[in-house]
């Protein structure tokens, strides 16, 4: 009999025991299932906070690239607008004629030929070579440099970028080679150097004229320019620099081209 009492009240306290452990894992799992949705959730948050934050540094980027293009199309129309406006310089030598060049390859289909003219640096005409280059912004083209004769003188108009969609600047008009006024003497009391023993180079075709190098005043001080061949103008001569002794003053004219 006591051993069945004994059988009996085991049997019954697992029976009442395992109910409880199996409430304890269900509520285990309760707390372990919210705390993993919280995690999800704040990783969620974390990510929409990320993204949030890359949107509004993308948008700050966009503006600021925005305000500096359109800062940097103002500064090209204002030298754009000077450039066709104003000349760069005017002269009273008559720039010489454009040198043949040879164009290479574009290194991408996006460059554009630049074709070389003539500038003026240290009080000469100075060759630039053209080049391959590409527009500052897009939709632009290069309207060339151009010299033109104005009352007597010779205007410089640089360069630039313009929109494409504006044709090219016309070439120089017919009288850019028209005969320009003798060039002004120069007269002052210092000699020039003795004039430079200079190589000429082999002539680059047929009709080339050799300019000789000689000194040039540039109202402070001497400076050599150096020989160059030019291309050939028809009816046209060239007339060498002059150098005239008059006591202690010397009397200069430039060189320059004079139709026969």
């Amino acid at each position: 009999m006591r051993r069945l009492v004994t059988a009996t009240a085991i049997l019954f306290g697992l029976g009442t025991a395992l109910p409880a452990r199996a409430d304890r894992d269900d509520e285990r799992n309760d707390r372990g299932q919210a705390q993993g949705n919280r995690e999800r959730q704040d990783r969620e948050r974390m990510e929409r906070e990320r993204q949030d934050r890359e949107r509004i540094e993308r948008e700050r980027e966009e503006r600021e690239r925005m305000e500096r293009e359109r800062g940097r199309e103002a500064r090209e129309r204002e030298r754009e607008a000077r450039d066709r406006r104003d000349p760069a310089f005017r002269l009273r030598v008559a720039p010489p004629a454009p040198r043949p060049e040879m164009r290479t390859e574009a290194p991408t289909p996006q460059h554009i030929w630049v074709r070389g003219y003539w500038g003026w640096q240290d009080g000469r005409h100075v060759w630039i070579d053209g080049r391959w280059a590409l527009a500052p912004l897009p939709g632009r083209g290069w309207i060339e440099p151009r010299w033109v004769l104005e009352n007597g003188e010779w205007a410089f108009y640089s360069g630039y970028w313009g929109p494409a969609a504006v044709p090219a600047a016309p070439p120089a008009p017919a009288s850019v080679y028209a005969e320009p006024p003798p060039p002004a003497e120069v007269t002052i009391t210092i000699g020039p150097p003795p004039r430079r023993v200079e190589g000429v180079p082999r002539q680059p075709g047929n009709g080339y004229v050799w300019i000789a190098g000689d000194w040039i005043w540039d109202g402070h001080q001497y400076l050599w320019s150096a020989g160059r061949w030019e291309a050939p103008r028809p009816g046209w001569i060239w007339m060498a620099p002059n150098w005239q002794t008059d006591g202690n003053q010397y009397r200069w004219r430039p060189g320059h081209w004079k139709r026969r």
